[in-house]
C-alpha cells in the first residue's frame, strides 16, 4: 500500500515512510492533540495536493486562529487553491455528496467532526458516510482524517466507528506531577503493519512534535 508522508519530524521514520492511503479516525478529548495533528499533516499534504477542510459548527476564522498559534498558516495554500474550507449543512445526503465530490477531485479530506454530526444524525447515517468515504478511497487512494471527540457519544458508538474506519489513532494526555504527558497509539491501520505502541509527543509553538526520534525507534 502506498504511504503518504505526514511531515512530522520523527513520525514518518517511525511509520516506515508515512501513513497508508486510508480514512483515518482520530480520537481524542478536547485539546488532547488530534485536532492539531490533523491540521498540521493536512497543511503538509497541501504542498502537493488539494485539501478540503469540512466543518460542522466551527468557523473558518476560529480554525485559522487556532492554527496560527502553532505557526501553521494556510493563507498561501488558500490563494493557490490547495486549501479550502466548506461548512456542512444538516442534510445527511448533502453531506455525503459534498465529501465524495471533493474526494473524487483527489483532495485530502479533513472532517471536523463526526461528534458534531452525531448531534443531528443517527449512527447509521454516520457509518454510511464513513463507509462511502472508504469505498471512494479505494479508487482515489489518498489520506483523509475524520475527527471524533471522545466522550461526546457513548462508548458503543465510538467502538462502531472504529470498526468502520480504515484506521484509528487514539490521542491521550495524563497529568504526571506538574507535567502533562501526551501520547498517541495507532490502534488499527488497514493493510499496514504499523507499530502498535504508545508514542510520546508534545504540542508547542512548533505544533505537533515527536519528543525524540530515539524514544520511538
Amino acid at each position: 500500500m502506498k504511504l503518504k508522508r505526514t511531515g512530522i519530524l520523527g513520525l514518518d521514520e517511525f511509520l516506515r515512510g508515512g501513513l497508508p492511503t486510508s480514512v483515518v479516525l482520530l480520537m481524542g478529548s478536547p485539546d488532547k492533540g488530534h485536532e492539531i495533528f490533523a491540521r498540521q499533516v493536512a497543511l503538509f499534504r497541501s504542498k502537493k495536493i488539494g485539501v478540503t477542510y469540512f466543518t460542522v459548527s466551527k468557523t473558518q476564522e476560529a480554525i485559522r486562529t487556532n492554527m496560527s498559534a502553532y505557526n501553521l498558516d494556510v493563507t498561501f495554500q488558500e490563494k493557490a487553491g490547495r486549501w479550502k474550507f466548506i461548512k456542512l449543512d444538516k442534510n445527511s445526503g448533502s453531506i455525503k455528496t459534498a465529501i465524495i465530490t471533493e474526494m473524487k477531485q483527489n483532495r485530502c479530506i479533513v472532517l471536523d467532526s463526526l461528534s458534531e454530526l452525531l448531534l443531528d444524525h443517527s449512527i447509521k447515517e454516520i457509518t454510511d458516510l464513513v463507509m462511502a468515504m472508504s469505498n471512494q478511497n479505494n479508487e482515489t487512494k489518498e489520506l483523509h482524517f475524520i475527527l471524533l471527540t471522545k466522550g461526546m457519544q457513548d462508548s458503543k458508538i465510538e467502538i462502531t466507528l472504529q470498526h468502520f474506519a480504515d484506521g484509528v489513532i487514539n490521542f491521550e494526555a495524563l497529568w504526571k506531577a506538574e507535567d502533562l504527558a501526551r501520547n498517541f497509539m495507532i490502534q488499527k491501520m488497514l493493510g499496514s503493519t504499523v507499530p502498535t505502541r504508545r508514542v510520546p509527543f508534545s504540542i508547542d509553538e512548533r505544533g505537533f512534535t515527536i519528543e525524540t526520534s530515539t524514544r520511538i525507534t
